[in-house]
């Protein structure tokens, strides 16, 4: 009763009693708004200081990432800050440090491979592009029935107004497209 008679007041007097509660409801979503840097600086200096590697490592990183995702800019911002932690060789953790000369044994065993075994490299090489190269050709829109609408082969052929000449560098790739599937 008492506020149907503060809503007749507010009418004539045009005063509106002011509520102490919020009226709305609570944000679904936290205001916690991370920058790509500060998740990457995160997840390096977790890297860093990892004990040991592993499963726990990899829980961490990704409830680290979040609901934020592992983005290309994140990629790049993690990796340029690793980058500038191994130049500090002296200073790494056990972890980082055993990942790092891991990796530095199979640098100089893979340049010394491929110096003893070029042609067997030329022709992995080789092989590993028969198996990508149908699917960077169906990637950029040449597909099996010509190129594919909205896609970077239809708008390479559309510089050519319909008229594609004979042996062009188009004509091999949709050639390919139709070919090799």
């Amino acid at each position: 009763m008492d506020t149907h008679i503060q809503a007749i007041l507010s009418c004539f007097c045009g005063i509106v009693p002011e509520e102490d509660a919020a009226n709305e409801k609570q944000a679904l979503f936290s205001s916690d708004v991370r920058s790509t840097e500060e998740i990457a600086n995160e997840l390096v200096q977790t890297i860093k200081n990892a004990e040991k590697g592993g499963k726990s490592l990899d829980k961490t990183l990704n409830s680290i990432v979040g609901t934020y995702g592992w983005t290309e800019n994140l990629a790049k911002w993690t990796l340029e800050k690793l980058e500038q932690v191994l130049q500090e060789a002296s200073k790494l953790k056990p972890v980082l440090k055993e990942a790092l000369d891991k990796a530095w044994e199979a640098v100089n065993a893979t340049e010394g491979f491929v110096k003893d075994h070029p042609i067997m490299c030329t022709v992995i090489a080789l092989g590993v592009l028969v198996l990508v190269a149908p699917w960077a050709l169906e990637a950029l829109g040449f597909a099996e029935l010509g190129p594919v609408e909205g896609s970077f082969a239809a708008l390479w052929q559309a510089r050519y107004a319909g008229y594609v000449p004979k042996g062009s560098l188009f004509s091999f790739f949709q050639r390919l497209g139709m070919v090799w599937h």
